[in-house]
């Protein structure tokens, strides 16, 4: 008996608008996009799951095609690679790609994996555990290396809250100098329990200083790139940092923007329930603990900063930005004395009724838990990696 060709569409595609509202198919793995017609999105939407031409055909109401025309269409989109044929054994060689070295595991792969076995090592197949979404902005990024300039007018650098109810000037870094970076290094981890005490406000201003404070802008002028502790992808340091304060001692509690040149906390917000909310949600459930902070950061970025100049792959340098802020952050913290805890729960569209005017133009893109250590608890502890593998504990 002859076993019937199966059809399933690939699922690292997405369908977009295009100019004049055309329908734009994008082939996420290989960032190639079809324009298509209705009938055609149909089809795919028929194909969630292997089928025969036949179950095609049946299935198929809007079109009046021949069984024979349906598969020689099915054909003719997986030869495009837009559709795959199901085989039981292997789905055969990628049509979107003519070198073997280009057919790879891991993020991006063309293949889906689909219908595999298990895979040497217990490996994932390729793409296991990536939703288009996250291959398309891979792909995009992997895509878009050359920097764009001069598009109009480069946003500021500085964020300014005229809406400010305060400004406090920050005093200057009086904390105690800082260690060899190897002792940093090897100190560092997320604690996620702190002392009852609050955060004494000359540490958050050494925080501040050591790892956000503006030094000074890089030439040309004109393209406000300035110089930061932390890198960020053509300087462009998209970045605001939004200060928490629960209990922060010569702090009134409430929200607060740090302005990066002007080392100075813009005061947004006195202390409410909707903080008390914001905290729970961004780093008390993440963390899995029920107390708060006494202090948070809540992290956001000026897309657009980066955006003008990267454009198509902004997204993905702002994520990079972060993680060299956040690990910036947390080396600071370690040495001057903070305990301190990013977490990755991000919020869209950002909810803080203090940054209401902005949600055009921020993102939310993580937080970090500030607090002074707790006395050593058994938690804190490392086991060492010879001990593990043993099973001491």
């Amino acid at each position: 008996m002859t076993r019937q060709t199966l059809y399933r569409r690939r699922r690292d595609t997405l369908v977009e608008w295009g100019e004049n509202g055309k329908l734009v198919l994008v082939d996420c793995g290989a960032w190639r996009k079809f324009a298509i017609k209705p009938e055609l999105l149909e089809l795919l939407s028929l194909l969630d799951h292997p089928r025969s031409a036949r179950d095609v055909h049946g299935a198929w109401a809007s079109s009046s095609r021949p069984e024979d025309e349906v598969r020689r269409l099915l054909e003719r989109l997986a030869e495009a690679g837009i559709v795959c044929r199901d085989a039981p054994e292997d789905d055969g060689p990628d049509p979107r790609t003519d070198r073997p070295e280009a057919r790879r595991d891991g993020p991006g792969a063309p293949g889906d994996g689909a219908g595999e076995g298990p895979r040497p090592g217990g490996a994932p197949p390729p793409g296991a555990g990536w939703t288009p979404y996250e291959l398309a902005v891979h792909a995009q990024a992997s895509r878009s290396g050359v920097p764009t300039r001069l598009r109009g007018t480069p946003p500021a650098a500085r964020l300014l809250h005229p809406e400010a109810l305060e400004r406090i000037e920050l005093p200057e870094d009086t904390a105690p100098p800082s260690r060899p970076l190897d002792r940093v290094l090897a100190d560092r981890r997320s604690i996620r329990q702190y002392a009852p005490s609050p955060v004494p406000l000359p540490l958050l201003a050494a925080l501040f200083a050591r790892t956000a404070r503006v030094r000074g802008y890089l030439p040309p002028l004109k393209y406000e790139q300035t110089q930061r502790a932390a890198p960020s992808g053509g300087a462009r340091h998209s970045l605001e940092l939004y200060l928490v304060a629960r209990e922060v001692d010569g702090l009134a509690p409430g929200a607060y923007h740090y302005d990066p040149f002007g080392h100075a906390l813009e005061r947004l917000a006195p202390w409410s329930e909707e903080l008390d909310d914001l905290q729970r949600r961004t780093l008390c459930v993440p963390m899995q603990e029920d107390q708060p902070p006494s202090a948070s950061l809540y992290l956001t970025s000026c897309a657009y900063r980066t955006g003008w100049k990267y454009q198509g792959m902004a997204l993905s340098l702002i994520y990079r930005d972060t993680g060299c802020l956040m690990q910036t952050l947390s080396l600071a913290g370690t040495d001057i004395g903070l305990a301190t805890c990013l977490t990755g729960r991000v919020e869209a569209p950002m909810t803080p009724s203090f940054l209401r005017p902005y949600r055009d133009r921020l993102i939310h893109v993580g937080n970090m838990a500030i607090g002074l250590p707790a006395p050593t608890s058994a938690a804190h502890r490392l086991v060492p990696v010879d001990g593990a593998r043993e099973g001491r504990p």
